[in-house]
Parts: C-alpha cells; structure tokens; sequence
C-alpha cells in the first residue's frame, strides 16, 4: 500500500473517530484522547461492538499490555487487543508487541490481572477447553515496525502454552488495518446447522460416494420435499441466521416470475409438477454428514452446517409466502409429494483464496444463467457493504443491492428521525438541507456517477454510467472501485450532497437545465487541477470545513456551468442535449471560469484555486 492511500486511510480513520467521539464524549471523558479513543475505532469498526458497550470491553490504555477485549461466548473465541495510535511515520518495537504477547498472558494464567476481572474470570472459565480459541491482536496506525515481529508472532504460535485451548497471534499495522477495514472482519458470526431431509438413498447422489467422480470439492444432488426447504427457512429466522447472506438473486417482491411459483405451489393439481418446472436451489455449505433414517418422518436426514443459498432465493422465498399460510397440522399432507432439486457445494475453509474465488464463481455463474447485470455481482464486494456501514453511522442509507431500497420500507419511523437529524448535522456545513427520510437514500450507482464526474468529468457521468458497476472496464477498475482511495467518508457524501443541491436548483430553474449538476461536480474536480489522493483530500477539507466557503464554492461553479452552456450554444455548437454528449471543450471551460471571475468578486474561492495548484 502506498504512502499517499496509507496517508488517506489514516485520515479516515481520524473521520470515524470524530463521528464516534461527538456520538459518545456524553457518555465517556476519555474520548477527547485520541489515542483512548482509537480503541473504540477497533471494537466497533472490526469487532462490530455496539458502541454503548465499549467501555465495558475497554480494560486500559496508552500503555503496553491489554487495552481492551472482546468475548464472543457461542463460538467459543476470545480476542485479546492492544492498540496503538500511532503518527505513520513511528515505528513500533519488538519490545512493544513481545510484552504484549507474554506479560498479560503470564498474569491471566496465574489468576492476577487485576485490570478487569471480568476477563479474568472469563479466561479462568475457559483456559482449560480445548474447543476454544483465545487470540491475540496487536493493531497499530503505521506500517513501519521491527523486522524481528513476524518471528516472534510465528513462535508464539508455534507454542502450546501448556494450555489445551488455541492461543493464537497476529499482528496489524497500518495496510492490514486497511484490508480488514475493507474486507474481511471479525464479527460474531451466527452458526447454523440443519438436518435435511431426503426420501430414501435413491434421491441424494454424492459425486465422490457414489458416482467416484474425484474433484476438488465434494458436491451433492438432493430430491428434497418443499416443507423441508420451508422448516430450514424458518429454523434459520428464528436463529438469526442470514440464510441468502450470499445470495445475488433477491427476493423482489411479486414479480412475474415469483407469481408462477406460488401459483404452482397453490395449485393442487399443479404443485405435483413443481420440481420439473422450477429450477432448484443451489447451496454452498461447510459440510453435510452421511444420512440417517428419522423415524418419526420416514425421511433420511442430511445434517448441513451453515448452508448459504447461492441461487435460488425466490424459489426459497415463494415456497415460504405459500406454506406459511397453511396450517401446520395439514403441511406435510398438503406438500407430501412437492419436491425441489437442490444442489449442494461443500467447501470446508471458504477464506482460502482459492476456495474463495470457487464460491464467487459459482455465485457469478449460476446467477448468470438467469441474466442478473454485471452490476449486481460487483455491488457485493466488501468494500462497498464497509462505506455502507460508515454511512449509515451519518444517518445516511447507502443502497448496494436491489432490495435495500424495500428494505428501508420498513424502518421504523422514530429510527427514520433519528437518522434524517443525524444526516443533517453531517452536512450541516453546505447550506444543504435534507428535508425527509427519502433524502438520506443513496443508491450506490448514483454515488459512483457523482465521483466519476468528479475524478474524471460530467461528460463520463453522462456516457458512462453503464460502466461504473462493470468489472474490466477502466472507469470501474481504476475510479468507481477505488473510491475509498481518493475520497473519505464525509467527503464521499458531502460530494454527493453537493451534486444534489445542483440538482434541486435545477429542477426549480425555469429551463429545467441549469446547473448541470455533473458539470458542477466536474468542474469542481478541474479547479482543484492534480487529483492525488493528497490534493483532493486537502482542496475538499477546506471547502466543506465551513458553510460560508462552501456556499461561495458552490455558486462559483454554478457559474460556471451556467456561463459555459451559454458559450457553447452561443458558438453554435449545439444545443444542451448535444452539449452533454461531448467532452468538455477546454477552450469554453476557460472563457467560463475568466468570464465568471469578471462579474464576480471571490476572494476565498481565488485563494483556495491558488492553493490547490
């Protein structure tokens, strides 16, 4: 990772303690220390603690041993942290993490750590289980440390401790603070298992057991009855397991297609055809154990441990809208002979890389086959789910997938409040107002369209909105995915927001036409002139820090894109509509800028231009 994106994330991270410290300082005076308050960046940000908890899990800090700690009961995993907040240009000793690893490790298992002794009655709980995990984590805001760190992190995990249960460490600093920031992070994890059920041998096949067919990943074809699929479903809710967590394929709503199954399903003299009408469900799971005869149902069961529907979500979610109003007592007669075909993956550790890119395939490939876009395979990538989280923290809803607009439907209304006022104090410095809850929705393509004009200009966001969302093409590969590179946060929706008050202006202006909201923002990207990571954050910090600077940028580049639609039909170019088909002419974007800077004094503006080159 380069210096100028480790510079960037550091700053992001700067920005999301600030957000935390204005939500919380009410609760806890240590937040005005940033150092104190970086270990609620780690808990909430990749722990996914709730940050009214936090002090709680908070044992000490700003000093070498146990800053905080998480204990994740059900999976049997503890995580020990020590945090360091440090400028990217300090480095971090070997001292610093060898205490860290053996000090506190040495009191919990003498029963004399006397900074919290909840965690020492957690360790003495569960030291002697061999099912549990107990991890040590060190994350630190540099690069920069001892050669002689990763040495000591492999023997300590090369050692048993002399305890039953796994100790295990690892080291972040800044890049990997990063990936996991945007990738992977640690969660509580629900676990679900389920016991599937089958007719009799001859309806499940083992592409291994029974056909020797040898492969990497073992796989399995199961007849399974619907009120299976239904139980499964149902079972997985009320455990708060995300069963279509994965799943590209949403259940919309009643479209054509999900009104065709429910009707089969209502059907009685139809429903008997439904496996050879619909085309199954595709799972990928951890395992599936040899079946075993239920006496009670007459089925064999299959136990599937955290299955994940790939495809085949609106088969799963027609099945549940039709059985779900059919008396329990009358399921299995109603559906006795209703059967679905469902395909089972089995891919044991799906954080291997090579098993990883497997499961995105088969989730890319059978989705295809049904001519899901591009677009809707690209939204899933993680980091775009972490900026969903970070603006949801500013009370505003960013829409990744298709149902997240539905989906926010359903928020309660206080909720809506609450997040409609926080929206507001967030960009509270560009006179921008934001007056229901609607206004805090931001689909996710729009958003790319915004950056993209900025990055590159209004012309790109006007032609090439098809290629935002699109994986190998250069718009989406080198920008739109790379947002969180060029731009934090704030400054992500704050640019957007600016884009939206361009565009409510022009819906009220008398042509309809003016601003162009897309030429506002790329002309905004041409006055700062380099767009480096470092340039942009600097040029967008000071026009957004304040609402008389931001208010004087905004009608500045209004007049702009005002005086250069003027120019350009002036030169007989063309009309508006032909205008925004073109590249910008850099010639009439010149004339617009001296023409602007004629009639107008703007002294802060000049000052800022002046600055950013």
């Amino acid at each position: 990772m380069n210096q100028k994106n480790l510079a960037l994330f550091q700053e992001q991270i700067s920005e999301d303690i600030g957000i935390v410290t204005s939500k919380m300082r009410h609760a806890d005076s240590n937040l005005s220390k940033h150092e104190y308050a970086f270990n609620y960046w780690v808990l909430s940000r990749m722990y996914s603690i709730d940050e009214e908890l936090i002090p709680e899990y908070i044992t000490e800090y700003n000093d070498k041993g146990i800053d905080c700690y998480v204990h994740f009961e059900d999976n049997k995993e503890l995580y020990i942290i020590q945090n360091k907040y440090y400028n990217v240009e300090k480095s971090v000793s070997l001292n610093e993490v060898s205490y860290f690893l053996q000090a506190p490790l040495s009191l919990l298992k003498n029963n004399k750590y006397m900074k919290s002794h909840e965690l020492q009655n957690i360790f003495n709980k569960i030291k002697d289980d061999p099912e549990y995990k107990i991890f040590f984590h060190f994350y630190a805001t540099t690069d920069k440390k001892s050669k002689d760190i990763e040495s000591l992190i492999k023997t300590f995990n090369n050692d048993s401790h002399n305890m039953p249960c796994l100790l295990s460490a690892s080291y972040y600093g800044l890049s990997e603070i990063h990936e996991l920031y945007f990738g992977k992070n640690y969660r509580k994890d629900v676990q679900f298992s389920y016991n599937l059920g089958t007719i009799n041998k001859g309806t499940y096949s083992s592409l291994r057991e029974i056909y020797g067919i040898e492969g990497i990943y073992e796989a399995f074809y199961i007849i399974t009855p619907v009120v299976q699929v239904y139980k499964m479903l149902k079972d997985a809710e009320q455990k708060g397991y995300p069963l279509f967590e994965k799943n590209i394929r949403e259940y919309l709503g009643d479209n054509p297609v999900n009104n065709g199954i429910v009707e089969t399903l209502r059907s009685k003299e139809e429903r008997k055809n439904f496996m050879y009408y619909n085309n199954g469900i595709t799972i990928i799971c951890e395992s599936i154990k040899s079946t075993q005869q239920d006496t009670k149902s007459g089925l064999r069961m299959m136990p599937i441990a955290n299955p994940q529907i790939v495809n085949g979500c609106q088969t799963v979610s027609s099945i549940k809208k039709v059985l779900e109003n059919v008396n329990e007592s009358e399921l299995e007669k109603e559906y006795k002979n209703v059967f679905v075909m469902l395909k089972a993956l089995v891919i044991e550790n799906s954080e291997i890389e090579e098993n990883k890119r497997f499961y995105s395939n088969v989730v890319k490939y059978t989705n295809k086959q049904n001519a899901i876009s591009e677009k809707a395979f690209t939204s899933n990538m993680d980091e775009f789910f972490r900026i969903q989280e970070e603006f949801k923290k500013r009370g505003f809803l960013l829409l990744i997938k298709p149902s997240d607009l539905n989906a926010s439907k359903g928020i309660a209304k206080l909720e809506k409040a609450e997040l409609l006022k926080l929206a507001n104090q967030t960009v509270s410095e560009l006179d921008f107002h934001l007056t229901g809850f609607r206004d805090t929705c931001i689909p996710l393509e729009k958003l790319l369209q915004v950056f993209l004009a900025f990055v590159k200009s209004g012309f790109f966001a006007f032609t090439k909105k098809n290629h935002v969302l699109q994986q190998g093409k250069e718009i989406f590969d080198i920008y739109t995915s790379q947002i969180h590179k060029y731009l934090t946060v704030d400054n992500m929706i704050k640019l957007y927001c600016f884009y939206k008050k361009a565009e409510a202006e022009q819906k009220d202006s008398n042509d309809k036409r003016t601003p162009i909201p897309y030429y506002v923002i790329g002309f905004l990207g041409s006055l700062i002139g380099e767009l480096s990571e470092k340039n942009i954050q600097k040029s967008l910090n000071i026009i957004f820090k304040d609402v008389k600077i931001s208010t004087e940028a905004y009608k500045y580049l209004v007049a702009i894109s005002k005086n250069y639609k003027r120019a350009y039909e002036k030169d007989g170019e063309g009309d508006y509509t032909l205008m925004i088909k073109r590249p910008i002419d850099e010639n009439m974007f010149r004339f617009a800028v001296g023409n602007v800077n004629d009639i107008g004094e703007w002294k802060t503006i000049s000052k800022w231009v002046s600055q950013c080159r």
